[in-house]
């Protein structure tokens, strides 16, 4: 036992702690359910346990848990209490937490999409029980990318939470602790892909070269105001195409119509796209048809359904496009180069 009275376990990479206030014993974290012996072993005699999430991943053990001691105090926010009484299939001993409530010297800050909405955070004596945020050791920055880049705006929102916060050592959900520079180290990696001009994604697919040349005019238009990356679904790199999207603060989307529907390059594009962070992201939908149009429609309310922000109806053209075509495309392209969010 520690000076903070903080004994550290792991099993498979999965750490979980001990806080021994004095008063009541908590285990801080949890493991996958195959880890689950190891878990309740380590738990034998504490008072309560704190979820830093629901997740499975980092919660699965805690049925084993119940299992062996059902009146075990089980702490979480509202939605990680929810949803573990639907993974353990039955009623818990549950205590709320409350976004920065206190006890027994423990202070809770609720932090939500790290990675999952229910995930919180814990300071105790000046280590911090961070969850996912800061896990990877060595691995940090690797870790961040493939586990919370998608959640910047949370993961920024959680470092000004800690920013006055009196911390000594960072204590993870996953690998190595941490020292308080990888706040610092974090900050740099949210911060990456901040751009100082405004970023625009076109992209198309187009057999008699119709919907090209709307697309074509959509980026010249955007690129007066944006930077703008103009991509042919057909045989542009998916993954390119999707970086592209994500990156973007306005995406353009020309398709064809093929057999009623819109063609599978399209939406493999529409399928990557990141809902986390283009959420009400701006866009509008464009292309030439011969019959119906139904790609076209499908790809707009496919896009709205997503939570994306639908800033003009489908710019639809009859086959091949004339001026005044090209002229809606522009008034199309206006609205999207003055709309603030």
């Amino acid at each position: 036992m520690s000076a903070n009275n903080i004994r550290a376990y792991s099993a498979g990479g999965y750490n979980y702690f001990l806080a021994d206030t004095g008063v009541k014993k908590y285990m801080i974290g949890c493991v996958p359910e195959r880890y689950a012996a190891e878990y309740v072993k380590a738990a034998a005699d504490i008072d309560a346990v704190v979820l830093i999430t629901s997740d499975p991943e980092f919660s699965g053990g805690i049925e084993a848990l119940i299992d062996s001691r059902p009146d075990i105090e089980i702490y979480g926010g509202s939605a990680a209490l929810r949803n573990i009484k639907e993974i353990v299939n039955r009623s818990v001993n549950e205590h709320l937490i409350k976004d920065g409530m206190t006890e027994n010297g423990l202070r809770f800050f609720i932090t939500p999409g790290l990675h999952w909405v229910d995930s919180v955070m814990v300071l105790y004596n000046g280590v911090l029980f961070s969850g996912q945020l800061f896990s990877g050791g060595e691995a940090a920055e690797q870790y961040y990318k493939d586990r919370l880049a998608v959640n910047r705006g949370f993961v920024t929102n959680a470092l000004d939470r800690l920013e006055n916060e009196d911390i000594h050592i960072i204590y993870p959900a996953y690998g190595g602790a941490a020292s308080c520079d990888m706040i610092g180290k974090c900050r740099e990696w949210t911060a990456a892909d901040r751009k100082e001009k405004k970023r625009a994604a076109v992209i198309y697919s187009s057999r008699h070269g119709y919907t090209k040349a709307l697309a074509i005019r959509a980026a010249e238009r955007l690129g007066e105001a944006f930077d703008t990356a103009l991509f042919d679904a057909e045989s542009d790199d998916i993954t390119k195409i999707t970086a592209a999207i994500d990156a973007a603060d306005m995406l353009a989307v020309g398709t064809r119509t093929e057999d009623r529907n819109a063609p599978k390059c399209i939406w493999s594009a529409i399928c990557g796209i990141d809902l986390m962070n283009n959420r009400s992201r701006p866009y509008f939908v464009f292309g030439s048809f011969a019959w119906a149009g139904d790609g076209i429609k499908l790809i707009d309310s496919t896009l709205r359904a997503m939570g994306m922000k639908q800033l003009v109806k489908p710019v639809e053209v009859l086959l091949k496009p004339t001026e005044e075509d090209m002229k809606r495309i522009d008034k199309a392209v206006e609205m999207m180069i003055h709309y603030e969010n």
